[in-house]
């Protein structure tokens, strides 16, 4: 997690030879008023947006960020972005930061329980392909 610290995440990569290393920014659970609560004074497009560069003065592999802070994390961080949060349809389930996969503009989408919750999960990947062309 980018939150450990640029110390943490440069000595990770420092011993992680071939292995890369992805960080994982705020969580796709929380939204502005969750920082809040727990201790943290900046929205959440501000910390994501300190955390992409965090990542990328530690030289990380690749960054995880919600939907809604892909563009302000691609305008920093210049490696592979990859995006939970992601659904078919406008069904939410319990993220607060979540988008239909056609609206999202990442390298990798990271997608649970709308294809494997609802029906036939063949189905639900054949609807997901569809969504996107």
């Amino acid at each position: 997690h980018i939150s450990s610290g640029l110390a943490a995440l440069k000595a990770v990569k420092k011993v992680s030879g071939s292995i890369k290393i992805v960080g994982v920014s705020t969580l796709t659970s929380l939204d502005n008023k969750d920082l809040k609560t727990i201790g943290y004074n900046r929205s959440v497009k501000n910390l994501v947006a300190h955390q992409a560069k965090l990542a990328k003065r530690a030289a990380l592999d690749a960054l995880v960020c919600s939907p809604f802070e892909v563009n302000i994390v691609r305008k920093i961080f210049k490696k592979e972005i990859i995006t939970p949060g992601v659904q078919i349809g406008k069904k939410n389930y319990d993220q607060k930061r979540s988008m239909e996969a056609k609206k999202v503009h990442s390298d990798w989408l990271v997608l649970g329980r709308s294809i494997t919750s609802r029906g036939n999960i063949k189905k639900n990947i054949q609807k997901l392909i569809k969504s996107l062309y």
